[in-house]
């Protein structure tokens, strides 16, 4: 978390950001247990956006597959619900070629 943020902080993009190094960390460590990301306008307003790791046969992450809509388009446990498979697939069909 420090070689991250440094000695100025987390900076805060909207009021949804998560600026707390702890809970930042807590944040981290749910991604590593879930294998997915959500993050609903902590970057900009407006925007939710889901996250899968792409994966080499070897295991490590090389990239990641995701999707970004607006709230009003697509609601954030919607997109886990919905949308979250169809990475999850692409993510295991993808596997072999990286």
């Amino acid at each position: 978390m420090k070689e991250y943020s440094g000695d100025r902080g987390l900076p805060r993009l909207t009021s949804h950001t998560v600026v707390d190094a702890k809970k930042f960390r807590a944040l981290i460590e749910q991604v590593r247990i879930d294998d997915y990301c959500v993050a609903s306008e902590e970057h900009e307003l407006g925007v939710h956006a889901l996250a899968v790791p792409l994966r080499n046969m070897q295991g490590r992450t090389v990239a990641a597959l995701n999707v970004v809509a607006s709230p009003q388009r697509l609601e954030a446990g919607v997109m886990q619900r919905d949308v979250l498979p169809l990475l999850l697939d692409a993510a295991r069909v993808l596997r072999p070629m990286l």
